[in-house]
C-alpha cells in the first residue's frame, strides 16, 4: 500500500469519484484545490482510499451549518482544516492496511501547522463516528444540514470539530485503536444506528471564539 499526494486536475477527478458512492458526495474540484488531496493505493496500482485536508477557509462543513453567521470573520480560521473525504475500500482492510490508513491520516495531521480540525459525517455512517469519537471532538452542530454542491440530497449530519493537542493526548491514552488494526478484520458489519437518531436540528448554543480555546 502507498500513500501519495495527488496535486494534478486528473488525479482530482479520479480520487472524488472513487469515493463519490462511499462518503455520497462528489467533492468539486476547485474545493480540492484549496488543500492537500492523498490518495491510497493497492499492489495493483488501483486507488483503495484516501482523504482530503482543506486548509484554506471558507470551509464546506461550516458553510452546510443552517443560520450560523459570523464564521467569515473567526481569526481561527487561518488555524484551522478541513478532513474531508476519508474512505478506505472494504476490500482492502486487510491486516496491518486500515492501520497504516490511519496512522497516516493522524501524521499528516498532526505535521499540519493547524490547530483545529473540522469534519462532519452522515449519522448513518456510525463506525467512522465511533472512530472520531476517540479524539474527543466538540459537536458543532448535529441535524440536517444545507445541501452543498456535490451533494444529491440533504443529510442528517454530526459537524464537530477537534483540537491538535487532544488527538496526540488521546491517542496515547488509547492505544487499542491501534492494536485492534493489527489483528483480523471483523467481517460483522456495524449495526446501522440511522433510525434511532432523532431528526430534529441541535443548533449550535455557543459562538466559534467561545467554544474554541
Amino acid at each position: 500500500m502507498r500513500f501519495i499526494e495527488l496535486k494534478h486536475e486528473t488525479e482530482f477527478e479520479t480520487y472524488r469519484h472513487a469515493i463519490a458512492n462511499h462518503i455520497d458526495v462528489l467533492l468539486p474540484i476547485d474545493y480540492l484545490k484549496q488543500g492537500q488531496v492523498y490518495g491510497y493505493f493497492n499492489k495493483r496500482g488501483e486507488i483503495c482510499g484516501g482523504f482530503a485536508m482543506i486548509t484554506q477557509a471558507p470551509f464546506r462543513v461550516l458553510d452546510s451549518i443552517p443560520n450560523f453567521k459570523g464564521l467569515t470573520i473567526d481569526p481561527k480560521l487561518s488555524k484551522t482544516a478541513e478532513i474531508t473525504g476519508v474512505w478506505l475500500s472494504s476490500k482492502d482492510k486487510k491486516q496491518f492496511s486500515s492501520l497504516r490508513f490511519w496512522v497516516n491520516i493522524i501524521l499528516k495531521i498532526l505535521m499540519s501547522r493547524k490547530k483545529y480540525f473540522v469534519y462532519a459525517y452522515s449519522s448513518r455512517k456510525d463506525g467512522l463516528g465511533k472512530i472520531y469519537a476517540r479524539a474527543n471532538p466538540e459537536v458543532l452542530f448535529r441535524g440536517e444540514t444545507i445541501i452543498m454542491p456535490g451533494m444529491p440530497s440533504a443529510d442528517h449530519e454530526s459537524v464537530e470539530v477537534v483540537f491538535r493537542s487532544r488527538i496526540i493526548i488521546q491517542a496515547l491514552k488509547n492505544p487499542d485503536f491501534f492494536i485492534k488494526r493489527l489483528k483480523s478484520k471483523n467481517k460483522n458489519k456495524p449495526k446501522d444506528l440511522y433510525e434511532k437518531t432523532e431528526n430534529t436540528i441541535l443548533p449550535i448554543v455557543s459562538p466559534i471564539l467561545e467554544l474554541w480555546p
